[in-house]
């Protein structure tokens, strides 16, 4: 279960920092020339540079689809790597949405095959686009209010994502702690989102190449379970262990 590991190691590490592990092969300066290797070994890298001072690890399957078949092999194959060497949980961002039976298939492959301890999810297909995954005992992190500028497209509309908090509350409910709220760093809707969020745990993306500010979202969420998202500002830096321990410190020094 996602809740009680990421509580765990949250503890262990002293950490709010997940990592994303957005594996673009055309931005991997390694000399590798097999396409499978030069991404496997990448990552592998990085968890073992990382992996003391992490929560959780996010792994963006689109770069791993962007791939073909050698990256599908390398995001499996960091998964079994990430499972068998730490206790760090994995989130799939995978923001699916579908109708009922292509959502059974799609978490009968993430959730059965590449055991993901939790997976990120489009709601705005309703209740049967999500409930395939939950009810397979696996976390999701239901898209509320994303850090993208589009989001003012039809997020930020009518209060739209008030909703979308009202709604993952109620499955939260019903599902007893399997969800959680993707909320970007970009927006100031925190407090808002607070007085409804009960106790999901907020995945906070936007932080660092996205122009979020760290302090002004620790100051709103200081008082829930949250984890800070940084993928392109840990794993493409000169030293992502330095990097990861410079935002762990500063997270751990603003609460």
């Amino acid at each position: 279960m996602f809740y009680k590991k990421y509580l765990k190691i949250k503890e262990k590490n002293n950490s709010h920092v997940c990592v994303g592990l957005d594996s673009d092969y055309e931005k991997i300066n390694n000399e590798e020339k097999d396409l499978y290797k030069k991404i496997y070994e990448f990552n592998k890298d990085i968890v073992e540079q990382t992996n003391k001072h992490v929560c959780c690890y996010k792994i963006n399957s689109a770069f791993y689809e962007k791939a073909g078949t050698d990256g599908m092999k390398a995001m499996e194959d960091t998964i079994n790597y990430i499972k068998e060497n730490t206790e760090i949980p994995i989130i799939l961002d995978i923001k699916r949405s579908d109708i009922l039976n292509t959502a059974k298939a799609y978490a009968d492959y993430f959730v059965d095959n590449l055991q993901a301890d939790s997976v990120t999810l489009n709601p705005l297909m309703g209740r049967d686009s999500i409930t395939p995954y939950l009810e397979k005992k696996v976390h999701v992190f239901i898209l509320v209010l994303t850090s993208n500028p589009s989001a003012s497209d039809f997020i930020m509309k009518n209060d739209l994502y008030i909703d979308l908090t009202n709604f993952s509350q109620v499955l939260n409910k019903e599902f007893e702690n399997q969800v959680g709220i993707v909320v970007g760093a970009t927006n100031d809707k925190f407090k808002e989102i607070n007085k409804i969020n009960e106790n999901m745990i907020y995945l906070i993306p936007g932080i660092g190449a996205q122009g979020g500010d760290l302090k002004k979202v620790l100051e709103q969420v200081k008082d829930k379970e949250f984890v800070i998202n940084s993928s392109r500002g840990v794993i493409f830096s000169e030293d992502p262990e330095k990097s990861v321990i410079d935002l762990k410190d500063k997270i751990n020094g603003g609460l």
